[in-house]
């Protein structure tokens, strides 16, 4: 259960508030709440964690924060820069991932994990195929960072659902949560890129992303919790 708190509170009313503004096309609204929700929940995860704060973590959501403030400015001129910010934190929440599935290939014997690697793999490049045909590139530099840019997406939702298998912890759902509307807010992103005239594009992505940093939160602060009773099992 999600305790509420000051932080909480201005993260859910600017989130919603936000949601609102693309909904009603009320842009500035849109310049008020925008810059507000990421930096609520940081305060967020300050205020509620019990243990020493993970700089890492934090670096992760100021990134995810210059990505949209490019995308505030202007969202066409500076996609890819504010893309480029999104990209960094991709990688810091697949290392925490792959941290966690190294611990779990420890702890358990996973003999059909390679079967289900391989099944998640196969259905994630196909759609990520098939989403790529739908997609105009300039150039082959675009191309290739478009190819990086899903290939960190797919990394992260196999390693993720594998975790969520095969391990029955909560910060396992809210992981779950998190990277699923991670990759439904980038997937919309990019598509809203490059059909600008599709409104709806524009409510999934505002959606998406609003829960994914709170979800996102939630799995770390139950990540650090569950990290602290092992230390205090194995001390």
């Amino acid at each position: 259960m999600i305790k509420l708190n000051a932080s909480l509170y201005l993260y859910i009313c600017s989130a919603v508030l936000y949601v609102l503004s693309i909904i009603m096309q009320c842009e500035m609204l849109t310049l008020i709440t925008k810059p507000i929700f990421i930096p609520a929940i940081i305060f967020y995860y300050f205020t509620q964690e019990e243990n020493e704060f993970n700089y890492l973590f934090v670096k992760s959501l100021v990134f995810f924060f210059i990505g949209e403030m490019f995308f505030l400015i202007n969202f066409k001129d500076c996609f890819f820069a504010g893309l480029s910010f999104l990209l960094f934190p991709n990688f810091i929440i697949i290392y925490f991932i792959y941290e966690d599935f190294r611990i779990l290939m420890k702890t358990r014997n996973l003999k059909q994990l390679d079967v289900t690697l391989i099944m998640l793999s196969s259905i994630l490049f196909y759609l990520l195929f098939n989403i790529f045909n739908l997609l105009e590139f300039d150039s082959i530099y675009e191309f290739l960072y478009f190819m990086i840019f899903g290939t960190s997406l797919l990394v992260m939702t196999v390693l993720t659902a594998i975790l969520f298998i095969y391990s029955s912890y909560r910060k396992n759902t809210y992981l779950v949560f998190a990277v699923f509307s991670l990759l439904m807010a980038h997937l919309f992103l990019v598509l809203d890129m490059q059909f600008l005239n599709l409104l709806t594009f524009k409510y999934l992505n505002a959606f998406s992303q609003t829960i994914a940093y709170l979800f996102y939160t939630k799995y770390f602060l139950e990540r650090s919790i569950l990290e602290n009773r092992l230390k205090t099992i194995d001390g």
